[in-house]
Protein backbone atom coordinates (compact mmCIF):
# COMPACT_ATOMS: atom_id res chain seq x y z
CA UNK A 1 0.00 0.00 0.00
CA UNK A 2 1.15 3.37 -0.84
CA UNK A 3 0.87 5.90 2.25
CA UNK A 4 -0.14 9.18 1.09
CA UNK A 5 1.71 12.18 3.08
CA UNK A 6 0.70 16.22 1.80
CA UNK A 7 3.38 18.53 0.00
CA UNK A 8 5.28 20.59 2.89
CA UNK A 9 3.87 23.95 3.58
CA UNK A 10 5.84 26.47 0.93
CA UNK A 11 8.01 28.68 3.11
CA UNK A 12 7.33 32.53 1.93
CA UNK A 13 10.09 34.17 0.02
CA UNK A 14 12.29 30.76 -0.22
CA UNK A 15 9.67 28.44 -1.60
CA UNK A 16 10.53 26.20 -4.41
CA UNK A 17 7.15 27.87 -6.45
CA UNK A 18 8.18 29.98 -9.04
CA UNK A 19 6.40 33.67 -9.13
CA UNK A 20 3.01 34.07 -10.93
CA UNK A 21 4.06 34.94 -14.89
CA UNK A 22 1.13 36.80 -15.05
CA UNK A 23 1.07 39.51 -12.14
CA UNK A 24 2.69 42.23 -14.10
CA UNK A 25 0.25 41.75 -16.89
CA UNK A 26 -2.31 42.97 -14.43
CA UNK A 27 -3.39 46.03 -14.68
CA UNK A 28 -2.58 48.48 -11.62
CA UNK A 29 -5.19 51.10 -11.68
CA UNK A 30 -7.23 50.11 -9.35
CA UNK A 31 -11.03 48.30 -9.89
CA UNK A 32 -14.09 50.71 -11.07
CA UNK A 33 -16.90 50.47 -8.17
CA UNK A 34 -20.02 49.32 -9.02
CA UNK A 35 -23.36 49.31 -7.10
CA UNK A 36 -26.40 47.99 -7.18
CA UNK A 37 -27.66 51.00 -9.00
CA UNK A 38 -24.37 51.49 -11.85
CA UNK A 39 -23.95 48.79 -14.39
CA UNK A 40 -20.77 47.15 -14.52
CA UNK A 41 -18.87 48.12 -17.29
CA UNK A 42 -17.39 46.07 -20.16
CA UNK A 43 -14.15 46.47 -19.08
CA UNK A 44 -14.68 44.45 -14.93
CA UNK A 45 -17.33 41.62 -17.14
CA UNK A 46 -14.80 39.97 -19.40
CA UNK A 47 -17.12 37.20 -19.83
CA UNK A 48 -20.09 39.06 -20.93
CA UNK A 49 -20.72 39.10 -24.67
CA UNK A 50 -19.97 42.33 -26.20
CA UNK A 51 -22.61 45.60 -26.20
CA UNK A 52 -25.30 44.73 -28.72
CA UNK A 53 -26.37 47.61 -31.14
CA UNK A 54 -29.19 49.66 -30.03
CA UNK A 55 -31.82 49.35 -33.06
CA UNK A 56 -32.22 52.81 -35.09
CA UNK A 57 -35.68 52.89 -35.02
CA UNK A 58 -36.98 52.07 -31.94
CA UNK A 59 -36.94 55.89 -31.06
CA UNK A 60 -39.14 57.17 -33.91
CA UNK A 61 -41.44 53.66 -33.50
CA UNK A 62 -41.74 54.69 -30.12
CA UNK A 63 -42.80 57.99 -30.42
CA UNK A 64 -45.22 57.13 -33.18
CA UNK A 65 -47.23 54.45 -31.26
CA UNK A 66 -47.89 57.47 -28.21
CA UNK A 67 -48.68 59.89 -30.56
CA UNK A 68 -51.41 57.11 -32.39
CA UNK A 69 -52.84 56.49 -28.56
CA UNK A 70 -52.54 60.65 -27.57
CA UNK A 71 -55.21 61.50 -29.99
CA UNK A 72 -53.25 61.42 -33.17
CA UNK A 73 -54.65 57.89 -34.30
CA UNK A 74 -54.16 58.42 -37.88
CA UNK A 75 -50.43 57.55 -37.13
CA UNK A 76 -51.39 54.12 -35.32
CA UNK A 77 -50.94 52.60 -38.53
CA UNK A 78 -47.56 53.94 -39.62
CA UNK A 79 -46.27 52.63 -35.84
CA UNK A 80 -47.72 49.29 -36.25
CA UNK A 81 -46.18 48.89 -39.75
CA UNK A 82 -42.59 50.51 -39.10
CA UNK A 83 -41.98 48.24 -35.40
CA UNK A 84 -43.63 45.00 -37.28
CA UNK A 85 -41.15 45.78 -39.98
CA UNK A 86 -38.10 46.51 -37.58
CA UNK A 87 -39.24 43.06 -35.63
CA UNK A 88 -38.80 40.85 -38.33
CA UNK A 89 -35.81 42.53 -39.17
CA UNK A 90 -34.33 41.62 -35.29
CA UNK A 91 -35.71 37.89 -35.89
CA UNK A 92 -33.97 37.46 -38.95
CA UNK A 93 -30.25 38.68 -37.79
CA UNK A 94 -28.69 36.61 -35.62
CA UNK A 95 -27.33 39.14 -33.69
CA UNK A 96 -28.43 40.25 -30.06
CA UNK A 97 -30.19 43.65 -30.13
CA UNK A 98 -30.64 45.59 -27.22
CA UNK A 99 -34.12 47.23 -26.55
CA UNK A 100 -36.22 44.98 -28.64
CA UNK A 101 -38.93 45.51 -26.09
CA UNK A 102 -39.62 49.39 -27.51
CA UNK A 103 -40.03 47.57 -30.92
CA UNK A 104 -42.85 45.31 -28.94
CA UNK A 105 -44.16 48.45 -27.26
CA UNK A 106 -44.23 50.60 -30.58
CA UNK A 107 -46.48 47.72 -32.18
CA UNK A 108 -48.92 47.09 -29.21
CA UNK A 109 -49.78 51.20 -29.55
CA UNK A 110 -49.96 51.29 -33.40
CA UNK A 111 -52.42 48.28 -32.80
CA UNK A 112 -54.65 49.97 -30.25
CA UNK A 113 -54.04 53.49 -32.55
CA UNK A 114 -55.24 51.81 -35.30
CA UNK A 115 -58.24 50.47 -33.48
CA UNK A 116 -59.24 53.29 -32.01
CA UNK A 117 -58.89 54.94 -35.67
CA UNK A 118 -61.09 52.68 -37.26
CA UNK A 119 -63.59 53.33 -34.19
CA UNK A 120 -63.51 57.20 -35.13
CA UNK A 121 -64.25 55.79 -38.92
CA UNK A 122 -67.19 53.90 -37.70
CA UNK A 123 -68.49 56.67 -35.58
CA UNK A 124 -68.39 59.08 -38.67
CA UNK A 125 -69.65 56.20 -40.70
CA UNK A 126 -72.39 55.88 -38.57
CA UNK A 127 -72.92 60.13 -38.52
CA UNK A 128 -72.98 60.14 -42.00
CA UNK A 129 -75.93 57.33 -42.70
CA UNK A 130 -78.04 59.25 -39.40
CA UNK A 131 -77.34 62.52 -41.82
CA UNK A 132 -78.49 60.68 -44.53
CA UNK A 133 -81.40 58.62 -43.11
CA UNK A 134 -82.53 61.94 -41.39
CA UNK A 135 -81.80 64.88 -43.97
Amino acid sequence: MYRFEPPPTPQFGGGSEPDDPYAEARPRHPRPSTSRHAPASAASRPWASPAAPAPPRAAPALVLGILSVCGFAFLGPLAWVVAHRALREIDRSHRPVRHRWQFVVAQALGVVGSCVLALWGLGLAALVALGIILG
